[in-house]
């Protein structure tokens, strides 16, 4: 199975910056709304050249801990 990464930088100002990688075809799009669920709108992206490798089958579970 390939290793995905999510590297996540907030800013001073609040801002967010993700590069999720790992992720082969739209697959990644996926996971980006699953992150903007959580810290909010995305203002802009950038695609890798995983984005425009064929896909694989991937399977998502969001748990929530306090």
């Amino acid at each position: 199975m390939a290793q995905r990464e999510f590297d996540i930088t907030i800013a001073a100002d609040g801002t967010v910056e993700l590069h999720v990688k790992g992720f082969k075809g739209k697959n990644c799009l996926e996971v980006v709304k699953l992150f903007e669920q959580i810290v909010g709108e995305v203002t802009s992206t950038q695609k890798t050249s995983e984005f425009y490798e064929p896909e694989e089958q991937v399977r998502f579970r969001l748990e929530q801990r306090h």
